[in-house]
């Protein structure tokens, strides 16, 4: 890699309350490194700061649902900078179109699909990076040449995985009470250690009459993972529990939220449960996961790499 090149990192860690962004931002950074990008010149929190102003090679971006418009006021501007805007692995995050209702012979469809908002995308040089399938398809209907890469925490390494003989519960946004109700029912048989995944959950969750072990994010994304990698089994309600937990060769069980972000899920054969299935989560819960697909994930990324950032070698 050219020493003199000189490149901004569109961060978005600083000021997001998703601790998955740190998940993301950790095998981001690793991804990188593995890969001889050295770091970059200057950085900035595109969710809080507007664009800023400088000399660059290029600018990178780095993945989450940072495409999705509206998202990171830091990018709306970003083409003023007038370099290459690479995005390493976006996401749109939408509504999946309502199937409708089969009446008689006929499917019945109502409302519309929402039109994607595909502003930010084109300011970026191609091919862009698509972390799930319904983005890269979106892309390529649009006429975008876009790589299928998967998310970077599905690259994280495997070292010291274990099994410590406990149930990790990696909490879901909603129905606060219904996840705490659960998971004191199967801590009747299973040792359940709770995990949370946002700012404010560990007190809400507390509220909620939470008496189990309940783990908070450090600022350790490491320490954080340590959970994950030391779990027996996994059942989360968010997508960044159940990435690095396949990435780990861990039994998964996913319930929850189904939208745009989780048809990576769908490639992966993870089911999609209700979170009133969460009686029967560790019996259902499987590492029979399409492991073939991170090596495709893999392959893809390192390809664009090669066409993005290769150019400044």
């Amino acid at each position: 890699m050219n020493s003199q090149m000189r490149y901004l990192y569109a961060r978005f860690t600083d000021t997001a309350c998703n601790f998955g962004n740190d998940i993301i931002e950790l095998a981001t950074r690793k991804l990188l490194a593995s890969s001889g990008i050295p770091s970059p010149t200057s950085e900035f929190d595109s969710f809080a700061q507007e664009t800023p102003k400088g000399g660059y090679d290029f600018v990178l971006v780095p993945g989450c649902t940072m495409i999705t418009a509206g998202q990171n006021p830091g990018l709306n501007n970003i083409d003023a900078l007038g370099c290459p805007v690479y995005c390493l692995a976006g996401s749109i995050w939408m509504p999946l179109p309502h199937p409708g209702y089969l009446l008689r012979s006929r499917v019945v469809r109502w409302g519309g699909e929402r039109e994607a908002d595909l502003s930010i995308v084109r300011k970026m040089a191609r091919p862009v990076g698509a972390r799930d399938r319904f983005t890269y398809s979106l892309l390529k209907k649009a006429g975008i040449d876009t790589l299928y890469v998967g998310c970077p925490t599905l690259l994280l390494s495997d070292d010291d995985v274990a099994d410590d003989g406990y149930v990790l519960m990696s909490l879901g946004r909603g129905y606060t009470r219904m996840q705490t109700y659960f998971a004191h029912r199967l801590s009747r048989k299973h040792t359940i250690v709770g995990i949370v995944h946002e700012t404010h959950d560990y007190a809400r969750f507390l509220a909620a009459g939470w008496k189990l072990p309940l783990v908070q994010y450090q600022s350790n994304v490491d320490l954080y993972l340590s959970y994950f990698k030391r779990a027996s089994v996994v059942i989360t309600g968010r997508l960044h529990g159940a990435l690095p937990s396949i990435a780990f060769g861990k039994r998964v069980f996913y319930y929850g939220t189904r939208d745009s972000r989780t048809t990576i899920l769908d490639d992966l054969g993870v089911p999609i449960h209700g979170y009133w299935e969460l009686d029967t989560a560790i019996e259902r819960a499987s590492n029979d996961h399409n492991r073939q697909l991170l090596s495709f994930f893999k392959s893809n990324m390192d390809q664009l790499l090669k066409e993005t950032l290769g150019r400044h070698i």
